[in-house]
């Protein structure tokens, strides 16, 4: 008998309920959590993969596939024009390329994108929570975290990051915090429209770097990728947007749902205030692995026949890889749905695993380690105050618009 399970179900798009992380198809899944099957929009069949010690194994296997393939697991029916602009775009996308050219670009960002070059942005980092937190004390309580640090930090991080002149950087934060925002406060006309003026604005601005080099993560990749000829202006300019986007939601909500989870659980606050630099490395995991319930499901497709702990994945069918569920999974965590910051959650799987781990993730890790020491150590009275306006959850996103807080 083989650990695997068929099933006629509907395919996972989005949570329902929170802070649990279970679709009512991940509630199918059996004890132990054998791979099993489901039915794409499309028709065509894929795994879910919902085991810690399964995805890790999965993600680092070669066999499997980012690039667009026919049967490749789409999560929601699509029109065929949106499914052709993908495949377009998939060549100049490193999150969309598989080895051997993956490899080649990815070493293309990657010098600057190490501990060594996120430590570089520390003093700066500090410098922009203060100003933000200095004018949040200012306005006096009750305060948004979201509107006065959690959206502005990190975009401002980005614009360091990237060297994008600070009269031009208004441009950036603007929209990208449209991009991220809820539908309680953007319609999809907004969000589509400020899409259109960062690409304008990363054309124009690829432009500008290719005729005068910068020494920043932006200037450095462009010119790198000049001498290899990898990407035509447009490529550069979708893979611009990635480099500076891609992380952009991710850290926002860790920085408002790790206040959130730390002042619900005032022991491990006061615990973590009794031992910031021994606990806070800690910590920071631990909202990682937490959370890691929201992001996105992970896709592949097999290029060849797979087989995984008796299970035969046909070349071609696709796997879903539900790492929120693979860092709640009790073989491998005790008492996973308990938020723990005494536990050890470094090998959590919010930044993925394999070739493909996030490229951003020291820099995320430094902003929300800083965001939160700033927060517990400035603001010994720290609460939540109560709002009308819930978390809400999309495509299996919970973008934070609000957090209310008070000191």
């Amino acid at each position: 008998m083989t650990d695997a399970e068929t099933r006629m179900a509907t395919c996972p798009v989005a949570p329902h309920g929170w802070p649990n992380p279970l679709l009512p198809e991940y509630d199918q899944l059996p004890e132990g959590r054998p791979l099993t099957q489901v039915t794409m929009p499309s028709g065509s069949t894929a795994w879910l993969v919902a085991r810690h010690d399964q995805i890790q194994r999965l993600l680092a296997d070669d066999r499997f596939s980012v690039e667009p393939h026919p049967t490749f697991p789409i999560r929601f029916p699509a029109p065929q024009e949106l499914l052709d602009m993908i495949a377009r775009d998939a060549k100049n996308l490193l999150v969309t390329m598989d080895p051997p050219r993956h490899t080649r670009v990815r070493q293309m960002a990657l010098p600057d994108f190490t501990i060594k070059a996120a430590e570089k942005l520390r003093p700066k980092m500090q410098e922009l929570i203060d100003y933000y937190l200095d004018k949040m004390e200012a306005e006096g309580a009750p305060a948004d975290l979201v509107q006065a640090l959690a959206l502005p930090f990190p975009a401002q991080v980005i614009c360091e990051l990237a060297g994008i002149p600070e009269n031009d950087r208004e441009i950036f934060t603007r929209n990208a915090a449209i991009m991220v925002g809820t539908r309680h406060s953007y319609t999809m006309e907004q969000k589509l429209a400020a899409n259109e003026e960062l690409m304008k604005y990363f054309a124009a601005l690829v432009t500008e770097k290719q005729g005068s080099p910068t020494d920043d993560m932006l200037g450095n990749f462009i010119a790198r990728a000049g001498r290899t000829g990898e990407f035509d202006h447009h490529g550069l300019t979708l893979m611009t947007k990635m480099l500076l986007l891609a992380g952009y939601e991710f850290i926002v909500n860790r920085i408002a749902l790790g206040i959130q989870s730390l002042v619900e659980n005032p022991g491990q606050l006061a615990a973590l205030r009794a031992d910031i630099p021994g606990l806070m490395p800690k910590t920071v995991d631990e909202v990682l692995r937490y959370y890691s319930l929201v992001d996105e499901i992970i896709a592949r497709v097999a290029l060849e026949d797979v087989e995984i702990d008796g299970v035969t994945i046909r070349a071609g069918e696709g796997i879903l890889v539900l790492k929120g569920l693979g860092d709640r999974d009790p073989a491998k965590y005790t008492d996973p749905d308990v938020f723990d910051i005494h536990r050890d959650s470094r090998d959590h799987l919010a930044f993925g695993y394999g070739v493909h781990q996030c490229l951003g993730q020291h820099v995320a890790r430094l902003m929300l380690e800083m965001c939160l020491t700033s927060l517990v150590e400035r603001f010994p009275g720290l609460r939540l105050v109560e709002s009308d306006e819930p978390i809400e959850l999309v495509d299996g996103l919970p973008p934070v618009h609000k957090l209310t807080i008070g000191w």
